[in-house]
């Protein structure tokens, strides 16, 4: 059995088998495979067990799936840097291509991968900072996150390089040549695997652990929906949250469908390019706008010191008030304007018919190939656009400021009753933060008040 495995996977069948993957977007295949629809149903009912009790199944679901991760890694990281030609793939890690730095797609993609990593733009971070202590030291959580961060997409770096390393070294197939997403884990990464001797303990590794990282994903972005519309919206009434919570997987489910015929996985690289990377810089343009501006970086400093006890660092005013959104202003505009002048490719599975795929190999022709995307296509993600930016400017429009109020925030007049307030309606465990504003005086002789 093993050995069919082997040659299926070396021989890049395993593609064509798992995802039934079409030669392009237009083509649907089959329909939705069977398995795909298997396993989508299956993660959805593990991330609804997750979420359905709130805090106190999403924090037991947290430890695990925040932990074991680290154990896999660790146990590939040891075995990849004791593969033969694991150098290999380690010269190719740290030996960069400089000149791509003028590349602003390379940007771009660094910055919307930083949003993944720490779930940025997903609600995920605010809605599980929602159940913290008020009085908690917030910035050492966030310098530390970010550096736990940091430290471990190199080490998951080293572990990823040295196994296509090893691969290099095996197949003779070229490192700089591997495709990204499904590419990589499902053909690089489980070619190199197969060559392993205790496959299938390591495959087993390898794959529970991309389980585990993809069901804390979706449970938290799932946490960061339901956390709003059930406790702060009230959109579901008094309906009890187990079954908001099953509506919503149910919603989100049928919507996984889309990624399961042949095309499924040309699908998922348009959701990429499309409704995630351009709104997320936008939700987070937003945010650190109306957090340096709109409340006031004044306001921010009063809240921190009265959370930690302490001002908030002057690193994190500056780069909240000026560097950031200078950055992600400039990264949203680059990234408008390439979206408009080059038409967007995808990458296609193509030569991978079982019938021909070990002559293909022989042949060493490539099996995947960029495709430029239809222009349905490109409208379609168009429209994904506009349906995750357009509520956050209809709101920007509905709660409009006034010009006076502009000025205000320029000038930092804004000020706010910074402090914790206990509310006898709620649980003594449940702290809410109340901002009131002050009427201030402005120069011009208007009063003017805020709430937030």
């Amino acid at each position: 059995y093993l050995g069919r495995v082997r040659e299926a996977v070396v021989s890049t069948q395993s593609t064509g088998d798992t995802f039934q993957a079409t030669p392009s977007i237009d083509d649907f295949g089959s329909g939705p495979a069977w398995h795909l629809v298997l396993f989508l149903v299956l993660a959805w009912i593990v991330t609804y067990l997750c979420v359905f009790q709130g805090v106190k199944s999403t924090g037991k679901a947290a430890y695990f799936a925040a932990t074991f991760p680290y154990i896999c890694l660790l146990i590939l990281l040891v075995r990849g840097v004791t593969l033969p030609g694991a150098s290999i793939g380690l010269k190719a890690l740290f030996n960069p291509e400089w000149s791509r730095l003028a590349d602003p797609r390379v940007w771009i993609d660094a910055a919307t991968q930083i949003f993944f990593s720490l779930s940025l733009g997903f609600g995920a971070l605010v809605a599980f900072a929602s159940f913290m202590p008020y009085k908690n030291d917030i910035t050492k959580d966030s310098v530390l996150v970010a550096i736990i961060n940091c430290m471990t997409s190199v080490l998951a770096g080293i572990c990823i390089y040295s196994i296509l390393g090893f691969r290099t070294y095996s197949t003779g197939a070229d490192i700089n040549k591997v495709s990204a997403g499904t590419g990589l884990t499902f053909v690089a990464i489980t070619e190199a695997v197969t060559q392993m001797s205790g496959t299938p303990f390591f495959a087993f590794i390898f794959f529970f652990m991309l389980f585990n990282l993809g069901i804390s994903s979706q449970f938290g972005t799932l946490a960061g929906l339901v956390t709003p519309l059930y406790n702060d919206l009230k959109v579901f009434g008094t309906t009890r949250k187990e079954l908001c919570v099953a509506i919503l997987a149910l919603v989100f489910m049928f919507f996984g469908l889309l990624f399961t015929p042949g095309n499924g996985e040309y699908v998922l690289q348009l959701f990429n390019n499309y409704p995630v990377t351009m709104p997320l810089l936008v939700v987070g343009v937003v945010e650190i706008i109306a957090t340096g501006w709109v409340f006031g970086i004044e306001n921010f400093d009063a809240a921190i010191r009265d959370m930690t006890g302490r001002p908030c660092p002057t690193y994190f005013k500056i780069s909240i008030k000026y560097v950031s959104p200078a950055i992600m202003v400039v990264l949203l505009v680059w990234l408008l304007v390439d979206s408009i002048m080059n038409v967007e490719y995808y990458g296609a599975f193509v030569n991978c018919n079982p019938d021909d795929v070990l002559q293909n190999k022989t042949n060493n022709l490539a099996f995947t190939m960029e495709k430029p995307l239809p222009g349905w296509a490109r409208a379609v993600g168009g429209m994904m656009i506009a349906v995750c930016v357009l509520p956050v400017a209809i709101y920007g429009v509905l709660n409009r400021m006034s010009v006076a109020e502009i000025k205000q925030c320029i000038y930092g007049k804004r000020v706010y009753q910074i402090g914790e307030t206990r509310n006898s309606a709620v649980k003594l465990d449940e702290v809410q933060v109340n901002y009131v504003a002050h009427n201030e005086k402005a120069d011009d002789s208007h009063d003017y008040s805020a709430a937030v």
